[in-house]
Formats: structure tokens, sequence, C-alpha cells
């Protein structure tokens, strides 16, 4: 088999730059887009309930449904197909081209532009996504489940809590049962959330897609050393605050929504300050520093004005700051339980 050298391996930083470059052109050419949609947005009703998804036309069109699940399942199969060659190394996906880039890479970035280009198109001939089918649950949760399976992952490397590593169920076993298996979850994770929204132009969806394109990024450049890349990975994870912040602040501000943004500020704050920053092993003041203005910046959500925002302390009394990290670890240790029981039997 022809292995890549180093040198041909960094080549993939290109497809880095291209990636981040993509995300914020893209994103661009959605908003710029956005007044031909006009038609299907002025038609959109507003409810204030927090299982209602907005981006949706009232009428459900056959046709322009069928095509939605067709072109999202052509999208996930495809990409799954070309996971599994590389797994397998089949027709040499994990050999470097001409260029010095994995087959794999370029086979997935050449299926991954297709189908972000197939879906613009279809947003602005029929404009549903799969939300015209599904709860947005399923939507936030595979979310959720990416993240928590980021954590029994990177258990191995950074630890779980406060830079330690965590015993049973969250064994090196389990970590490397999800190492292998992880690219098959999240890509249909990635994929679904993706045909899940159209490609509206409302903040909450552009922050969304925007983040989107980066851990497709991520997605393209398995099996090189960026994938691996601690720096990357730590801020794919904490991008996902400043996407919750932006859904829930607008969410409030026209939509008439709960004002539950600290609570997204607040809980995957806490997962960067007790777990996420391990990773950089920096020297233990740093993060005493970094947990100390964590801590002022709890204090000053809860205390009364002009000293502080003045958020009742009854969100404070339940514990919503720890809501979000509740859920991660709770559902890492349910991901990490079965795994190690499927592995024991």
């Amino acid at each position: 088999m022809n292995q890549p050298t180093q040198e041909n391996k960094n080549r993939a930083k290109y497809i880095w730059v291209f990636g981040v470059v993509f995300a914020f052109s893209f994103v661009l050419l959605i908003w710029a887009l956005g007044p031909d949609l006009g038609h299907f947005t002025d038609t959109f009703i507003n409810r204030n309930d927090i299982w209602w998804y907005y981006w949706k036309l009232q009428v459900r069109d056959f046709w322009g449904m069928n095509i939605v699940w067709t072109l999202y399942l052509a999208n996930q199969i495809s990409i799954w197909a070309t996971i599994y060659f590389a797994q397998k190394n089949r027709f040499g996906f994990r050999d470097a081209n001409a260029h010095g880039l994995l087959k794999y890479t370029m086979f997935a970035l050449s299926i991954t532009v297709m189908f972000v280009f197939l879906h613009l198109i279809q947003t602005h001939i029929w404009f549903d996504g799969l939300a015209q089918d599904v709860p947005i649950l399923t939507s936030q949760g595979s979310v959720i489940v990416l993240l928590s399976i980021v954590l029994i992952i990177e258990n191995q490397r950074r630890g779980l809590f406060l830079g330690r590593k965590s015993g049973k169920p969250f064994t090196a076993s389990v970590a490397a049962f999800f190492r292998s298996s992880h690219k098959y979850i999240f890509a249909w994770a990635l994929i679904y959330t993706f045909w899940f929204h159209p490609m509206a132009t409302d903040p909450q969806l552009l922050s969304g897609f925007f983040y989107m394109f980066l851990l497709f990024t991520q997605l393209i450049l398995a099996w090189t050393p960026l994938h691996l890349d601690k720096r990357w990975i730590v801020f794919l994870e904490g991008y996902v605050a400043i996407h919750a912040v932006i859904v829930a602040a607008w969410n409030t501000s026209f939509f008439g929504g709960t004002d539950i943004w600290p609570m997204f500020l607040t809980g995957f704050a806490f997962m960067f300050v007790f777990t996420y920053m391990y990773a950089f092993g920096v020297n233990k003041s740093i993060y005493w520093l970094v947990t100390a203005v964590y801590a002022c910046f709890i204090a000053w959500l809860y205390l009364p004005t002009p000293i502080g925002l003045g958020r009742s302390i009854m969100d404070f009394a339940r514990l919503e700051f720890l809501w979000i990290p509740i859920i991660l670890y709770g559902l890492a240790a349910f991901f990490a339980l079965l795994a190690y029981l499927k592995i024991r039997k």
C-alpha cells in the first residue's frame, strides 16, 4: 500500500483552509440569496412553543418532501460508503493521490460540496427540509450525541473532568470502540441535521450552517493529522456555545421565547473550564485564572443590578448552569456503559 509521507499528509492543511473559507463564503451566499425566499418565509407562523419549528411550510408538499428525503439519503449513503471504503482501504482510499492527499479526502470533499449546493437549490425550489416530517428534538439530539461521544474518545487524551481520566466504563477498549465507529455516527448526526434545516437567512440558521460546514471539514479530514489536532477539536466543541446563545437570544428577542441564553452560555462554558481546556496542558495558574473568571461571570449573572445582570436567583437555585454538563456527561456515561457491556459480553 502506498502510504502518504508526512509531507504529503501536511497538505491536508490546504483542505482545512478551503473548508474554513468555504464556510464563510457559503454562509454569505445563503444570506445574499435570502430575499428570493420571501414567498416562502412570508407564510410562516410563530408559536411560543419549544417543540414548534418555525422554518417550515404550512402545507406539506408531497413531491418536495420526496425529493428532500431522496437527497438526504443519497448524501448519507454516499458518505457512509466512502467511510467504509476508507476503513477497509478498498480501492486505496487511504493511499495518497498525485496531489499528496488521501483519496478518501477528495471523495468526501467532492460529495460534500456537491450536496451542499444541491441543498441550496432544493431550498429555493421547495424550501422544506426534513423538519417538515420529523420533530426538532431529533436534530438537537443528534448534535448532543456527537458531543457526548467526543467526551468518551478524548477521555484517554485529556481526561473527562479536571484533566483526570475516568475509569470504568470509560476504558481504553471503550474509547477504541468509538474511535472505530464514530465516523459513521458523526456522519449521520451531521448530514441528518444539515438536511433538517432549509437554507434560510435567519441568524440562527446561518450560525448553524457555518458550524455545520466546519464539522463537515473535520469529517473530510479523517485519517489526517489535522483530524486529531486538539486545538481544532476544542474549537469545534466550544463553537456550539456561540451557536446556542445566538439561537436562544434571537428566539427571545423576536419570537417571545423563554430567556435561556445564560443556561447555554454557562453550561458550555462549564464544559470548557472543567474538561475541554485540559487538552492543552497549560500551567495550573492559567487553569485557576480561567476558573476564577468563570465563577465571577456566574456571580455577575445573578447579582442584582447595577452590580450584576439581575437574573432571577431562582434560575440559579435550579442550577441552570449545570443542565448542559449533566446532559453531556450523563449521555457519555450511558453510551460508554453500553459499549463496555457489549465488549465484556
